[in-house]
């Protein structure tokens, strides 16, 4: 029923099922020097981590079944002691999701390592 008018509305919006999946490749620089080979690199480039991630969505039913739209996201974190950075482009993988190119960014703090001695203690009692 409609609020304003009190009349029974008929309209149905139906809504295709989806299914949303991903994957993602990435390797850390720093475990690659310090438990596989050492390349040498130092200090920033050593904290950096590649990264690949492809996000779809595949549509189920509705007319629309086996339809797939997603993007291929390639680009680089770079992780500190408080704080982790990430730029990457946003890629289409076809006409569904788009022409244009995107691009997304990260910011992350380590709330648990900028305040040490605030979380991580028992709400009650002592510490063991």
């Amino acid at each position: 029923m409609h609020p304003a008018t009190g009349d029974i509305e008929t309209d149905i919006e139906r809504n295709a099922t989806t299914l949303s999946w991903g994957l993602t490749a990435q390797y850390n620089i720093d475990y690659l020097q310090s438990f596989v080979k050492d390349i040498g690199l130092s200090a920033p480039l050593s904290h950096l981590i590649p990264v690949v991630e492809a996000n779809f969505e595949t549509c189920l039913d509705r007319g629309c079944g086996g339809e797939t739209s997603g993007t291929v996201n390639p680009g680089l974190i770079w992780f500190g002691n408080v704080v982790q950075l990430g730029l990457a482009a946003q890629i289409p993988i076809n006409d569904r999701t788009g022409n244009d190119l995107g691009v997304l960014a990260l910011v992350h703090f380590f709330v648990d390592d900028l305040f040490p001695h605030s979380l991580g203690r028992p709400v009650f009692g002592e510490p063991m």
